[in-house]
């Protein structure tokens, strides 16, 4: 979780380009300590790919950084996706120029067994070119947890093909912390 809190946040949101960071179980404390700080800076454009978005413990969050926490959260714009036709849709309806864009839990909308395997392939490749028109104009970072299978792996390489930088984190150990006996 801590390690997402160490990436320099400035520097993803003011360079332009696609980064993919790839994480290896799902981090929301982490992830929702990182949209605070990227909203503290700048306005912010997240696209959920999942149910899962912060609403509880980001106003927590930023209250602790910040007295004033209703401006601080209107500066966050976001959008859920169901499906690979929603994510193609909502990135190609994103204007070139604004906010950052975060995008959560991006393959996940690729995994819908009712739809073919070669329409969801196709559909990764269009969101990666409409991903890369964005990061032409402005940051945009997109998080993914790593999963095995032999979609996962083909549907990885293609994202991480598009991207100008992957980063992959990995879980912490847990601390072992045992009390002082004297």
């Amino acid at each position: 979780m801590n390690r997402l809190l160490n990436l320099p946040t400035t520097d993803l949101t003011r360079s332009r380009g696609l980064t993919v960071i790839l994480t290896a179980n799902k981090v929301r404390a982490g992830i929702t300590e990182l949209i605070a700080n990227l909203i503290l800076s700048s306005p912010l454009f997240v696209i959920g790919g999942s149910e899962w978005l912060p609403a509880f413990d980001l106003p927590r969050l930023v209250r602790r950084k910040t007295l004033d926490v209703k401006a601080t959260l209107s500066r966050l714009y976001t959008v859920r996706t169901s499906t690979c036709y929603r994510m193609l849709d909502s990135l190609a309806h994103t204007v070139s120029v604004g906010e950052p864009i975060l995008v959560l839990d991006f393959l996940n909308t690729f995994y819908d067994a009712d739809i073919p395997y070669s329409v969801r392939s196709y559909k990764l490749r269009k969101c990666c070119d409409e991903l890369n028109r964005l990061a032409f104009y402005r940051s945009v970072i997109v998080m993914t947890q790593q999963m095995q299978g032999e979609e996962y792996q083909t549907f990885s390489q293609i994202l991480c093909s598009a991207a100008t930088k992957t980063l992959y984190l990995e879980a912490e150990p847990e601390r072992v912390s045992q009390p002082v006996l004297f």
